[in-house]
């Protein structure tokens, strides 16, 4: 089951009641792209818990819209599927299940429109512009999508690993194959749908990476499944090595 932490009560939540398989989701942050970026990573888990998973966002700004597009697709980020012009009216049963907003929502006309709120920080655009855009993405995946970005925001450094890593799924993929490493795998479920934590999941990354006891190609499976949640490209150099 999927848990994010409700703005409004400070408690773990199960995303979705019993017995339902739809995950409505709303980003009503316009121009935030750490706002999209924690719709799609519950997008990813969601579809990796076998639900159905439907974004959509308020309207940005005209002026806004073209960039934030282009931002979020170098970033990975599945645009939404519906954008609404205006908040639909809440007629007593929430229109969604869970709502990325910023500090200080759900307020005035978007008070009721999903049954759980969850609090996303700031982020720094001017950081976003200057890095390869997945290096920007991990340092992003580093904090929690309602953590302030802090002196550890450093796009750059992790540039250096996404390259690493990248060489590293290359050469593992050409080692004999085999299952996954299930308890790194399940660390990493476990982390995502434990409100999202992507830290503690690219701490059991970083932790495979280093661990003598598993195999290349074990390796290379479990990354590349990794992957999924993670959106990194992980695999996009196979074939050059």
């Amino acid at each position: 089951m999927l848990r994010l932490r409700d703005a409004r009560t400070r408690e773990l939540t199960d995303v979705l009641p019993a017995g339902r398989r739809q995950l409505r989701i709303l980003v009503t942050a316009p121009g935030q792209v750490r706002a999209y970026l924690a719709a799609d990573l519950l997008r990813r888990a969601a579809e990796r818990s076998r639900l159905l998973p439907e974004v959509s966002e308020l309207l940005p700004a005209t002026a806004e819209a073209s960039q934030l597009r282009a931002r979020c697709e170098a970033l990975n980020i599945h645009p939404p599927e519906a954008t609404l012009a205006a908040p639909p009216a809440a007629d007593g049963t929430p229109p969604f299940d869970v709502a990325f907003g910023l500090a200080g929502e759900p307020a005035g006309d978007l008070t009721g429109l999903a049954r759980l709120w969850a609090r996303v920080a700031d982020g720094r655009d001017e950081a976003e512009l200057a890095q390869p855009p997945l290096a920007v993405r991990l340092s992003l995946l580093r904090h929690g999508y309602g953590e302030p970005l802090g002196a550890h925001w450093a796009p750059a450094d992790e540039a250096g690993t996404l390259s690493r890593w990248r060489t590293l799924v290359a050469q593992w993929a050409q080692s004999p194959s085999g299952a996954i490493s299930r308890p790194h795998a399940e660390a990493i479920t476990e982390a995502f749908a434990n409100d999202l934590d992507s830290p503690a999941a690219l701490a059991s990354l970083d932790a495979l990476e280093e661990d003598p006891a598993v195999m290349d190609g074990v390796k290379f499976e479990t990354f590349a499944a990794a992957d999924r949640l993670f959106g990194l490209d992980l695999a996009r150099d196979i074939g050059k090595y």
